[in-house]
């Protein structure tokens, strides 16, 4: 499928162009700070639907829509937020606000967490402090000092782990599997024991410098409707090329002289058609990135550090039950399941008489599972946590699986920046370096990253040019 452009060329000199390989968020910020730029974008995207892992698509059995995981939208993607206001999109009817998380047990029992001290500060203070149920009020005040530990030394987290972190400060063994646990596995596919504490000190920097933000929000609607769509919508009409089902199969690389890096002076897709242009960017996945490097391009650093980037698998499963399991919408955490988080989708996001139940697995043990063995865990699991769910009959079942960056201790500062060694090639991808890791803000903020670099870059490249042409004599 192509979006073709709609606006004319431009009169006079010629745009120039970036060829974008990755129709994610990274890929489409990217493209979206490119044309404020003034540059003619022409965008490739492996899979059928644009989105990468924000997408969702309409099953052709059956007419049902598979999104690509649970998603939260939060409140403090700022960057996200403002592109998606400069497309069009009101972020207040693009999602349904609410502001505080679960945290379930197996058999029903919830406990609540609300974090929007700026609306709400009675809530906050008396969830905190009233319920009981999940860790006591003794652990949580460990668990207060733990994190404010770990923030007055947060840099000193980046090469220790998340259970590095809970042992300076203590931690009652119940708040770490019930709270640190699923918050790792949930914030970032990652068993506490693998993941750098710098991430979650660093998101939670975040919500704490962001406190007007601190909201959690509910898709009105599958992503692609609300949220990509939208963002194609303004790029085609303002001359963006935004092509599905073409993937990227070579980068070609021309060296320079005396072990210069070179110039990139095309990228080849499946079909043999090579796009040219001023600039270029992969926004594709690591795990695919790291298989197209150009081998003249191995031995440069930058390129060999991606390569010793490290993936864990990112699964979703998602249920659809004939009756209503649970007549709650929010983002639920289960507390000692591999059944991390789920929510009820049947409410808002896909309306329907029953529930739709979507949800991420993340445990080391089940790596290596078939789909049907998912699908058997997540039911199991919802049995042991939400009762309803036993009577109920499942209707239909879809395992969705990619990959996600593991930023275990000592990896943050591997990450490639977004301008790479060769001077017309930019990364972009939630696997690069900014500090919002595996989040959409994430992917957001690396896409205008590379295009703030891409945009230097090339100006700088025409500074030269015009500083050293000879004048020609009349």
């Amino acid at each position: 499928m192509t979006f073709e452009a709609t606006q004319p060329k431009a009169a006079g000199r010629a745009r120039p162009k970036a060829i974008i390989a990755g129709g994610g968020l990274a890929g489409l910020a990217c493209a979206k700070r490119l044309t404020d730029a003034g540059f003619q974008i022409e965008l490739v995207e492996a899979e059928p639907q644009l989105g990468g892992r924000t997408a969702d698509w309409v099953d052709p059995n059956d007419g049902e829509k598979i999104e690509s995981g649970v998603h939260t939208f939060f409140g403090v993607y700022n960057r996200l937020i403002s592109l998606l206001n400069e497309v069009g999109v009101d972020d207040d009817r693009m999602v349904s606000w609410d502001d505080k998380v679960g945290f379930l047990q197996p058999g029903g029992e919830i406990s609540f967490f609300a974090f929007d001290p700026i609306r709400d500060l009675p809530r906050v203070i008396g969830l905190l402090l009233g319920d009981n149920k999940l860790i006591n009020l003794g652990e949580k005040l460990m668990l207060g000092f733990t994190f404010g530990n770990g923030l007055l030394r947060r840099e000193r987290y980046e090469e220790r782990t998340i259970a590095d972190l809970a042992n300076d400060g203590r931690l009652d063994k119940t708040a770490y599997e019930r709270l640190l646990r699923p918050l790792s596995r949930g914030l970032a596919f990652c068993e506490p024991e693998e993941l750098s504490a710098y991430v979650l000190l660093t998101l939670l920097t975040h919500g704490i410098t962001n406190p007007f933000n601190l909201r959690a929000g509910t898709f009105r609607g599958g992503m692609t409707d609300v949220m990509i769509n939208p963002i194609a919508r303004w790029l085609t009409s303002r001359g963006a090329v935004l092509r599905t089902n073409t993937a990227l199969k070579a980068i070609h690389h021309k060296p320079g002289q005396n072990g210069a890096a070179g110039q990139i002076d095309g990228f080849e897709l499946a079909n043999g058609e090579i796009l040219r242009g001023d600039v270029y960017v992969s926004a594709i996945p690591l795990e695919v990135i790291k298989q197209i490097i150009p081998p003249t391009l191995s031995n440069f650093p930058y390129f060999h550090k991606i390569q010793n980037i490290p993936t864990v698998p990112a699964t979703a499963t998602q249920i659809w039950f004939d009756r209503k399991v649970i007549r709650r919408e929010e983002f639920i955490y289960l507390a000692g399941s591999p059944l991390v988080v789920f929510q009820d989708e049947s409410r808002l996001t896909f309306p329907d008489f029953g529930s739709r139940i979507s949800s991420q697995i993340t445990d080391r043990s089940t790596d290596s599972f078939t789909d049907q063995q998912y699908i058997d865990l997540t039911l199991q699991e919802l049995h042991r946590y939400v009762p309803g769910s036993v009577p109920a009959q499942v209707r239909k079942a879809v395992v969705v699986r990619h990959q996600a960056i593991a930023i275990k201790p000592g990896i943050h500062f591997q990450r490639p920046v977004q301008g790479s060694p060769v001077p017309n090639l930019f990364l972009a991808g939630d696997y690069t370096r900014q500090d919002w890791f595996t989040t959409m803000e994430g992917a957001t903020r690396s896409g205008e990253m590379a295009a703030r670099a891409a945009v230097y870059r090339y100006q700088r490249t025409l500074r030269y040019a015009s500083e050293t042409t000879p004048i020609q004599a009349a």
